[in-house]
Order: structure tokens, then sequence, then C-alpha cells
């Protein structure tokens, strides 16, 4: 008899958020990375990253201006 052993999304390391999607309107996306610009730039710019689990859609979220942009694929 063969059983089937649970494979680890590679989601499973990204803490989900409350935010909600702009396309499927559901509370799924997923935080995957932060972005800090190089101090050499001047003022430091800090860029999220979040993906939504349901409908795979990307954005990116700069939280100094609270502005949300959806990324393409």
């Amino acid at each position: 008899m063969e059983f089937a052993v649970p494979q680890q999304s590679f989601r499973s390391h990204v803490a989900p958020s409350a935010h909600r999607c702009r396309v499927c309107r559901e509370t799924a996306l997923i935080f995957q990375r932060r972005h800090v610009s190089p101090e050499r730039w001047g003022e430091p710019v800090v860029t999220e990253f979040y993906d939504c689990d349901c409908c795979d859609t990307r954005y990116s979220y700069s939280p100094a201006s609270a502005t949300w942009r959806r990324l393409t694929n």
C-alpha cells in the first residue's frame, strides 16, 4: 500500500498579510520580500512585494506613500 506524503509548498516560508487582492478580491496576498534602496542613492526607499495566493497576481507596495502597483508577469 502506498501513501502520499504531503509536499511543503514553496510559499510556506512567507507570511500572509491582511491586504486584499484587487483582481480576485480575496484576502490572500502573501508577503514575498522587502527591498530597501542603497544609501548612496539618497533617502532610502522601501518597496515590499506581494503575490496573490488565489490568482497569482503580483503587486509592489510603497509604505512611504501607501501606494500599490500591479506588476506584469
